[in-house]
């Protein structure tokens, strides 16, 4: 199984919604086909090295973004930000 990076995920998002599909992120086709981005998914701050927890993901205007939080702090990452997160 391969592990997808900050790249990985911005390239699928941008896919999806350049192609004014569902809002939610999938990867794969038939049934391949999987979710990447949904509630519960750990992402880790590069950085950092701080550990956030994904609770939504939004689509607006400027593109998605990835509602996070990490006890006692609520997080939006906008895509212009995806590069400096990974999955955990």
């Amino acid at each position: 199984m391969k592990v997808l990076n900050s790249n990985d995920i911005s390239a699928i998002i941008r896919d999806i919604s350049s192609k004014n599909e569902n809002l939610v992120p999938f990867a794969g086709k038939g049934q391949d086909r999987r979710i990447i981005i949904k509630n519960g998914l750990k992402i880790k701050h590069k950085p950092s090295g701080l550990v956030y927890t994904v609770i939504d993901l939004l689509f607006n205007d400027n593109g998605p973004v990835i509602l996070c939080q990490r006890p006692g702090k609520k997080l939006a990452i906008t895509k212009d930000k995806f590069k400096y997160y990974e999955r955990q």
